[in-house]
């Protein structure tokens, strides 16, 4: 019974795609004949072009249904037109057939590779069709003819069956239902406009400015091309061809050549347009994703990087301050043991430099890892940058501006570059730029901003990125996709100024 069953649902389907596929090739036929006003060449315009387009998207087993429905056509034209030599179509279809057999297995990969295989196909038919009907009409024409309706046709069913198989179908459940569903009224009323504006240029526009018409109908296919790359081009290119061919009738051969050339132009170019758009655009995400990439393990480069500062710090400060403290406890038990002057001396030399050792140390564990910043935050950390660098020792005059309005809290690997910035160029102000008042302002709003400015000597524009502190810090900033930018002339001070986009 389910075997039944089954063939009975095969033989259903079948039945049904032949009556379907019928009546859109007797539609086809019907809108070909209006156009160019000769049976046979109808036939090759559209419903050929539609069986081919069938044909490569449908597996071989399947292959009888839209050859079946062809030849049932043939056979209406042979019962219509009995003075019409038809008997050859058939032949026609069979050798089209072959052709279709030996390249089929060929027809894979990208969707350059498939519509370059597409448009093989549509001249490997063409030729075929423009050879055997040649006894009895122009060849060139014939073959313009079938490659028009090729080009038309074929990449549409391709679009068709993308969307069909190759689309991701989301199941119609009660989650989806409470969904609220926008639909892109916008751009489908622009579209219509433009399509219906088409169609009134080509009827009601004198023939003296029909060339403006061209310029009309190639708007759709470069803004559909633009939203939705190959696909949007072809659809503004099928609409504007339904445009022409629905205004074109009883046209002379070189009329109707002219508009068969204008409708395959328009076609390739679109197809072209899109897809160079829509590989811009992959490309540009491919970019993007690449970038977005090179943040994250930049951040995490940062972080591992604090991450070994703070574990060095640690170690020295338990390792380094427990010597010391043990040498200072030592030197003590030296003075008491004898009261000889010399010993005496020893012993406080060994404690002065175990207290010299230690502040170095010190120095170092909080250019490692400044404790102030997990403690108080960015703005007294800079703030203790100052007292720290002894600045106010030195008789320089400091000025900082702090400007966060939003009161925006800024990630940890953020706020560890800025304070390395302020530290690298206050450190080098202190060694090198003699400078007697120094502004340093940061402020947080759509992004960040730092700016570091000294009335020092300056420095020779040539010799900007010699020294290795300045070129780390442009390397950190350019890492957070930041912008660096320093200027400074001898005599005239330095001025830095960093771009850091908000994370």
């Amino acid at each position: 019974m389910r075997t039944l069953n089954k063939k009975s649902a095969i033989f259903l389907t079948a039945l049904y795609s032949i009556f379907g596929i019928f009546c859109g090739n007797f539609c086809l036929w019907i809108i070909s004949d209006y156009l160019l006003n000769d049976p046979i060449l109808a036939l090759f315009f559209l419903p050929c072009s539609l069986r081919l387009g069938i044909v490569l998207h449908i597996p071989r087993r399947f292959w009888a249904i839209p050859y079946v429905c062809e030849w049932l056509l043939i056979g209406l034209l042979w019962h219509t037109y009995p003075n019409l030599s038809v008997q050859w179509l058939y032949v026609l279809s069979l050798l089209s057939y072959l052709v279709c057999f030996k390249a089929f297995p060929y027809y894979t990969g990208t969707q350059w590779q498939k519509l370059s295989l597409q448009g093989g196909f549509i001249f490997i038919i063409s030729l075929l069709n423009a050879s055997l009907l040649a006894p009895t009409n122009h060849f060139g024409y014939t073959f313009l003819v079938s490659l028009t309706g090729g080009l038309l046709v074929v990449p549409a069913c391709y679009l068709i069956y993308e969307y069909l198989f190759k689309h991701r179908w989301i199941p119609l459940t009660a989650d989806l239902i409470h969904k609220p569903i926008s639909l892109r009224t916008r751009h489908i009323f622009i579209y219509l406009f433009l399509f219906i504006l088409n169609i009134y240029i080509q009827t009601t526009l004198p023939s003296e400015f029909m060339r403006f018409a061209i310029f009309c109908l190639a708007i759709p296919i470069i803004l559909l091309a633009f939203h939705y790359g190959w696909q949007g081009a072809l659809l503004g290119t099928l609409l504007n061809s339904i445009a022409l061919i629905a205004t074109s009738h009883g046209f002379s051969n070189v009329e109707m050549t002219d508009l068969l050339l204008s409708l395959s132009a328009q076609t390739v170019t679109g197809i072209f347009l899109g897809l160079a758009i829509q590989y811009q655009r992959d490309l540009n995400h491919s970019i993007s994703i690449e970038l977005s990439k090179n943040k994250w393990l930049t951040t995490q480069l940062i972080d591992t990087e604090e991450t070994i500062r703070k574990e060095i710090a640690r170690e020295l400060h338990d390792e380094i301050g427990q010597n010391i403290t043990a040498i200072r406890t030592q030197a003590n038990i030296l003075k008491r043991l004898k009261q000889s002057e010399a010993t005496t001396k020893v012993a406080d030399l060994i404690e002065a430099l175990s207290l010299n050792v230690y502040d170095t140390t010190k120095s170092l564990l909080n250019r490692l890892r400044p404790k102030s910043l997990d403690d108080l935050g960015l703005q007294q950390s800079i703030q203790d940058l100052f007292l720290t660098l002894g600045f106010e020792k030195q008789h320089i005059q400091t000025d900082f501006a702090w400007h966060n309005p939003q009161d925006v809290i800024l990630d940890h690997v953020t706020e560890m570059t800025l304070y390395r910035l302020c530290q690298e160029s206050l450190n080098n102000i202190i060694k090198h730029a003699q400078a007697s008042h120094i502004k340093l302002s940061l402020s947080v709003t759509n992004s960040i901003f730092l700016s570091i400015e000294d009335n020092g000597i300056g420095m020779d524009p040539t010799h900007y990125f010699n020294g290795f502190g300045i070129k780390g810090m442009r390397e950190r900033v350019k890492l957070l996709g930041g912008d660096f930018q320093l200027h400074a002339e001898l005599g005239q001070g330095t001025i830095i100024t960093i771009r850091l986009p908000l994370r």
